[in-house]
């Protein structure tokens, strides 16, 4: 498949259902939620690692960044600084260029501009400090957020209940199992439906003696 087919296949599930078939680590912590109700993105990964409470790598990935891509941003502070590392107008100019969405493990600001927007934004929280513009980032580099590694081209997907990382080489395995675990949801729904106890519908059959 291609990138975009992938992108669209992937689209069809929940990260929740997806996982399940990633095997390893591969959901960022889940302090990294949803800042902007009712939005959900997937896309391909680009890279940037920052300095501490310095956000100039930020600025340059939006314009360094493709159509489709996520931007998925250490800036090194996870859980220690306080600065903002992204806001109003990074999120302006990322609408503008057609990224998918962000994901950082650092804080925005600017927070009711942003959901105004209704752009998909995923961080770690809100903050008011502002950032300094000095040190040039990192871009298309591994990166680690949490216990996963996140490598440039790995696809992204991002939804209410977090976020989740699917190396590229096991994209089109997690969508077939993805496709294997939507039939048998349906068909415990349809035992459900037809009286059959919940605990019985997880209990695997005996095999035969």
């Amino acid at each position: 498949m291609d990138r975009e087919t992938i992108i669209a296949e992937l689209s069809q599930f929940p990260a929740a259902t997806l996982i399940e078939g990633v095997g390893g680590p591969s959901d960022l912590p889940p302090e990294i939620r949803q800042m902007v109700p009712g939005t959900s993105c997937v896309g391909t990964a680009f890279t940037v690692l920052c300095r501490i409470g310095d956000n100039q790598g930020v600025t340059d990935a939006v314009d360094m960044a493709q159509k489709g891509d996520v931007l998925v941003i250490d800036t090194g502070n996870a859980g220690v600084a306080r600065h903002a590392m992204w806001g109003e107008t990074a999120t302006f100019a990322s609408q503008l260029r057609g990224l998918a969405g962000i994901v950082t493990n650092g804080l925005i600001r600017d927070i009711e501009e942003m959901q105004r927007m209704k752009f998909p934004i995923f961080a770690a929280g809100v903050g008011l400090r502002g950032s300094t513009k000095k040190h040039p980032g990192q871009f298309q580099v591994p990166i680690v957020i949490g216990d996963v590694m996140i490598q440039p081209g790995d696809y992204i997907v991002c939804g209410a209940d977090g976020v989740l990382v699917i190396p590229k080489d096991k994209a089109e395995a997690v969508i077939a199992r993805a496709k294997a675990q939507r039939v048998a949801e349906g068909s415990r729904q349809a035992r459900l439906r037809a009286g059959v106890k919940l605990s019985d519908v997880f209990t695997p059959p005996k095999a035969a003696e």
